[in-house]
C-alpha cells in the first residue's frame, strides 16, 4: 500500500488525515485505535474502548498528539501532530483499527490504514553576501534551515566555479548552516542562491563588485590624494605669506 506524502514545517502542526466510511455511528466502547510510526513501530497515540490510553505512547510524542473524540463516531480518526521536530522527517505513520461487537468478538480489523509519509522542512534565512576586496573573494552564508540545502553562485554570464560549501548541522536543533566562497573580479553582478529541496524554495541575494577590486590600487589612490592635498595646503601657505609680505612692503614705502 502506497503512502500519502505531507510536508510540515518545524515547530508547526500537521494533520494526518484518516476517514473511515461508516453507514452507522461507531460505538466508541468497542473501538480500538493505535497510531504507529515507522521505521521503529513507535506508539504515537492510542484510543481504547471509550478513552484515550497513552500509557504506551513513545516519549518523543508526549503532549504532541491529538485526536478528535467528538468525530470518532462518524469515522474521522485523523491525528493532529504538534510541534514538528526534525526527527519526524521521513517517518511513515499509519493507523491500526480494531472493532468488536458487544460480546467482545472482532468484527473489523485493519492493520495499516491511512499510511502517511511526513517530510519536515524549515526555510533558511535570506543569504548574506560579504565581499572581501583584499582577498578578492566573496562569501555567502545562510542559517537555520532544513533539510540540507544546495548553494550556487552566478553572475551576469552564468554559473561560477566555487569552493565546496561548508555545511554544519546544529547539534541541538538539527537544522543546517551553510557557507561558500567564490573568487571575484571587478564589475561582477554576483547572486548567491540557497535551494531547499523539500520546500522547492530558492532564496537569492545579489551584490555588485566595484570597478576596482585591487586593494593596492585603492591604497595608492589614498596616498596620492593625501599628497596632493598636502601640496595644495603648502602652496596656499606660501602664497598667503608672499601676499602678506608684498603688502607690508607697500605699506612701508607709503609711510616713507
Amino acid at each position: 500500500m502506497s503512502s500519502h506524502p505531507i510536508i510540515g514545517i518545524v515547530g508547526k502542526s500537521i494533520l494526518l488525515p484518516c476517514k473511515l466510511n461508516s453507514s452507522t455511528p461507531i460505538d466508541l466502547q468497542t473501538l480500538i485505535l493505535h497510531w504507529i510510526s515507522k521505521p521503529n513501530d513507535q506508539v504515537v497515540h492510542a484510543f481504547n474502548k471509550g478513552r484515550e490510553d497513552n500509557s504506551h505512547q513513545d516519549v518523543t510524542y508526549r503532549n504532541r498528539t491529538q485526536i478528535f473524540q467528538d468525530q470518532l463516531p462518524s469515522g474521522n480518526f485523523s491525528l493532529l501532530l504538534k510541534d514538528l521536530k526534525v526527527d519526524d522527517d521521513q517517518k511513515t505513520f499509519f493507523l491500526y483499527h480494531h472493532q468488536e461487537d458487544q460480546s467482545g468478538n472482532t468484527v473489523i480489523q485493519n492493520n495499516k490504514l491511512c499510511l502517511t509519509n511526513v517530510k519536515v522542512a524549515k526555510s533558511f534565512q535570506t543569504p548574506v553576501v560579504m565581499i572581501n576586496y583584499e582577498d578578492r573573494k566573496a562569501e555567502c552564508s545562510s542559517t537555520g534551515g532544513y533539510p540540507e540545502p544546495t548553494l550556487t553562485w552566478t553572475d551576469q554570464n552564468g554559473f561560477l566555479d566555487q569552493d565546496i560549501p561548508q555545511i554544519i548541522r546544529d547539534p541541538e536543533r538539527g537544522t543546517f548552516n551553510i557557507s561558500s566562497t567564490v573568487n571575484i573580479t571587478e564589475n561582477l553582478i554576483l547572486t548567491c542562491s540557497i535551494f531547499n529541496p523539500t520546500l522547492n524554495e530558492t532564496l537569492n541575494t545579489t551584490q555588485t563588485t566595484t570597478q576596482n577590486t585591487n586593494p593596492s590600487n585603492n591604497v595608492s589612490g589614498i596616498v596620492i590624494g593625501f599628497a596632493i592635498g598636502a601640496l595644495l595646503f603648502v602652496v596656499c601657505i606660501v602664497a598667503y605669506r608672499y601676499i602678506k609680505y608684498r603688502g607690508d612692503i607697500r605699506l612701508c614705502c607709503q609711510q616713507n
